[in-house]
Formats: C-alpha cells, structure tokens, sequence
C-alpha cells in the first residue's frame, strides 16, 4: 500500500462516511441506526453541498494523488437487509452513489447477525433467568442478574445507552462483557453459544428488522450502476491476532462468493469492527486489494495510505449536526 508522507494540511480531502442500519430500534448501543426521516433529510444535504462519489472514483482520485475538493464517499457496513429497504430508495431518489461492504457468509440468513441476538436476549427480554453459564473458548463462564425481570425504567434505560456510558444496569454491563468475549471467536464457536443464549433467555419477537440481505437483494444491488458490492470478509471475524493463512480465506471466501454469485469482481476491504494487523495488511498486499477501509475517524488524501483508509459514523443526528461535525 501507498505510504503516507508528510504534506500541507490545506491538502483536498474526501471525507468517508460510515453507515450500518437504515431503521429505527429499541435499543442501539452502538448507535448504528439512522431513522428514514434522518437519512433522506442527510442524503439530501449531502447532494446538495458535496461532490458524493463512489468508493471507485475514491481509490482512483487517491492512487493519482489528484483529490477533488469536498468530496463525500458513502459506505454501508455488514450487509442488512434494511439498506436494500430503506435506504436503497432514497439513494436512488437522490441518485446518491453509495458502497455496501457485505459478510457474505450471512447472505439470506433468516437469523439475525449474533451481535443482534446478543442484544435482545440480554437487552430486551422482559425476563431471563437470574444466572447464567456459558463455556466460551474453553473457560466456564459464570454471570448473575439482578435484573431478571425488567421494569418500565429499566427498559428506558436499555432504550438510552450507549456503549461508551456507564451500563446502568447489570445485563448492559453483562452485554458488554459477552461481546467482547465472543467478537474474537470463530464463527461456528460463537454460533453455538448464541444457540445456548437463546435456549437460555427464550425468544424476543422482533419481526424481520436486523436481518441480512437476502441473495436477489445483494443481485439487484449489484447490477445497479450507482451502486458498488464490496468485501467485508465472509464470516466478519475480528481478524486481528488471527493467522495469516485465516485472514487470507476470509478474504478470499468472500471475493470469490461475490464474484460466482453476483459477478462483482470487487478490490475494495472494510475491516471487521475496524480491526487489523500486519497480517491483515500482509494478506491484502497478497492479495492486490486496492484499497481498504478501517473505522477511525480521519480524512482521506491523495497521500494516504490505502490500507488504513479511515471513516466517519453517521449517527441519527439532523443535517445540520452533520454539517458541524463535517466542518471539524
């Protein structure tokens, strides 16, 4: 990948944007859902007061050092089924130019992602047991509630926290701490321990939101010009601390599903929960990826290094918190 040099801090700049989920929730610890209202009304500011460019005339404009002054670049992450519902129509409306990064590994899956699972068992049950044991990689594992029937306040609550904030209550805390266990777990691993989860805390009805992409979604997506199928790894595993020879097929999985099932010859990366290492960069640079997104927070020049090339989130914030935050 291009090393990143020193240059003047007038240089031109495009500024990425990190999108997860086009849709209203309950509950968002991490604050990935933008309601349809929130995002027409963003879509619509960014037409309007930026050069919106896809991730292809992005790597172009930043391999020949030649960037186009206020340009915007928007990615969707994971692959739910929403951006086709939701924001599809919007992006077409506004004929906005948007990049969708997909685990193609949960393609037509009619579970939700586990992370979502993980969130309504232990988030939105109304009651669960009051103790819980789970044996995660290798280690018995032992968690106790206080809160195994929640309250009007404790669903408030639920309803209001973000990750970064103290967890009011116990299963936040406990949300947190499984997450964290779970994120560097191979998927089958982890899909046997959302199973027990599920056995353990019952099922939340929460009809078809969360879900991923089905297959003629992610087709017909692909064949719209104004939109780009890119990789997001094929099981959307933490590949840091990961063996080269691992993240290599993750990739590889993943390129290959898109090309046989869609025809999508795509050379463009987002890291999983932003995570990497210099195996990931090795393994890319194998690879002949051109250009790999990460989840830090910083602009993207002509000089940048295309490994490493950095994000902003969207929140469901007005357009005109986006535009303050789009000036700093």
């Amino acid at each position: 990948m291009k090393k990143a040099l020193q240059q003047p801090s007038f240089s031109p700049r495009i500024i990425t944007l990190l999108y997860h989920r086009v849709d209203t929730s309950e509950t968002d610890p991490w604050g990935i859902c933008v309601s349809i209202k929130q995002f027409e009304e963003q879509i619509q500011f960014l037409k309007n007061n930026y050069h919106v460019i896809s991730s292809g005339d992005l790597i172009k404009q930043v391999i020949n050092n030649n960037i186009t002054e206020d340009s915007i670049c928007i990615t969707f992450d994971d692959g739910y089924a929403d951006n086709y519902t939701q924001a599809k129509p919007i992006l077409d409306k506004y004929n906005c130019p948007a990049t969708f990064f997909i685990s193609t590994f949960f393609i037509g899956s009619t579970i939700r992602f586990w992370w979502e699972d993980l969130e309504i068992i232990l988030l939105h049950s109304i009651k669960i047991p009051g103790k819980l044991l789970l044996k995660i990689d290798g280690e018995n594992h032992s968690y106790t509630f206080d809160e195994s029937k929640l309250t009007e306040k404790q669903l408030l609550q639920h309803a209001n926290w973000k990750w970064y904030e103290y967890p009011p209550t116990d299963r936040c805390e406990m949300f947190l701490k499984i997450w964290e266990q779970l994120k560097v777990l191979l998927i089958d691993a982890i899909e046997i321990i959302i199973e027990v989860l599920r056995k353990w805390g019952g099922s939340v009805n929460t009809g078809n939101s969360r879900l991923p992409m089905n297959d003629n979604q992610v087709s017909e997506l692909s064949t719209n010009p104004l939109f780009t199928i890119a990789m997001h790894t094929h099981t959307h595993p933490d590949l840091k601390g990961k063996e080269i020879t691992f993240q290599l097929n993750e990739i590889l999985s993943c390129k290959k599903t898109l090309e046989a099932k869609y025809s999508v010859d795509s050379n463009c990366l987002a890291y999983p929960f932003g995570q990497y290492d210099y195996n990931t960069i090795k393994a890319v640079n194998n690879l002949g990826i051109e250009a790999c997104f990460t989840t830090a927070p910083s602009d993207i020049y002509g000089y940048s290094d295309r490994g490493m090339l950095g994000r902003y989130q969207v929140f469901n914030e007005s357009s005109t918190s986006l535009k303050n935050r789009l000036k700093i």
